[in-house]
């Protein structure tokens, strides 16, 4: 309770700064922004299920429009089109949209891992994965991309399928897949319904990894960088909230997916949340590669692959506000 009154508190000493910062008016008081996030991805993306679900960008002055996407490529496309201005999604989509040419600009991480392979009962080990269909939330998304790479890295015939998330446990249980990959918590449900087991992590499959992030195009950041500014500082407010208030923070989440606390609380084992969230750049030059070998991005010089996520990841405003340093390589 003293967590979440300090947190209220901030949010009024902010929205009290804005105020008197900007001419006696609270800062883009009929500014809209709108802010794509991915649909039943609350454990993956945990501040932006506070700032929504608390209204914390509205307690800073905005208008905001909230929009649902299937997957990150959806949420990319409409970010290259200007139809949304920041987004919370995977950084696969995100380094494909860049390769494209639409400069874009991750302002920070969000969690790391947090994905699971569950399968039928039949499939015993990797090898079993040959020929085999696996549900994935479609080609460019983080998870695509890890069966994509199992498959590279195991001599393995894998016919993913793409399919929307809440599909894939009716899919799975009508024997159309044999298999699917997903963020958590929907694994952790379909292993509760004994619809399969858990085969893989994703921290067995790329330990580490980064996952989802916030991103905004690189044009937004240069041309008004006072909104991207306040959207970040909200935004690190929203996760620390979420990292200090475990117990209001499970119930917030069973309450967002619609599960049952013991599934969400199973499903968190699998998920990273580092703070200060600066990016896992490692696992992306790792990622970036993969996403060259398997053809969804033109091929870069080895030699490049660092210059192309330092273009990308744009993290000098999360350094200003958290006054922390960027991790080395």
């Amino acid at each position: 309770m003293f967590q979440s009154r300090k947190f209220i508190f901030s949010v009024v000493c902010l929205a009290i700064f804005l105020y008197a910062g900007f001419g006696g008016r609270a800062f883009a008081a009929s500014k809209e922004i709108r802010i794509g996030y991915i649909a039943a991805d609350q454990l993956h993306s945990p501040a932006v299920m506070v700032m929504k679900e608390k209204k914390l960008l509205e307690a800073a002055g905005f208008t905001v429009m909230w929009r649902e996407f299937l997957n990150g490529t959806y949420a990319m496309q409409d970010l290259a089109w200007d139809s949304i201005d920041f987004a919370s999604c995977g950084v696969a989509p995100i380094m494909i949209t860049h390769a494209q040419g639409v400069k874009l600009a991750v302002l920070a991480g969000s969690n790391a891992e947090g994905s699971s392979l569950v399968v039928t009962d039949s499939i015993k080990t990797i090898r079993d994965l040959h020929g085999k269909r696996i549900g994935t939330p479609g080609s460019g998304s983080t998870q695509d991309a890890m069966v994509a790479q199992l498959a590279r890295a195991n001599a393995l015939q894998i016919k993913r399928r793409a399919m929307k998330i809440s599909d894939m446990p009716l899919f799975l249980q009508k024997n159309e897949i044999d298999g699917f990959i997903a963020w958590a918590p929907h694994p952790a449900r379909a292993v509760e319904d004994k619809l399969g087991h858990e085969l893989l992590t994703s921290h067995d499959m790329m330990p580490g990894h980064q996952c989802c992030v916030l991103v905004t195009k690189e044009s937004a950041l240069r041309g008004d960088p006072e909104t991207a500014n306040i959207v970040l500082k909200v935004y690190l407010d929203a996760y620390k909230w979420f990292l200090d208030n475990q117990e209001e923070s499970l119930q917030l989440l069973a309450k967002s997916t619609g599960m049952a606390e013991d599934i969400v609380r199973q499903a968190l084992k699998t998920v990273v949340y580092p703070y200060p969230p600066y990016c896992n750049v490692a696992s992306m030059q790792s990622m970036l590669r993969n996403l060259i070998e398997t053809d969804k991005i033109a091929p870069i010089q080895e030699a490049d692959l660092a210059f192309f996520t330092q273009d990308l990841c744009r993290l000098e405003l999360l350094e200003k506000i958290t006054g922390t340093t960027r991790p080395k390589l």
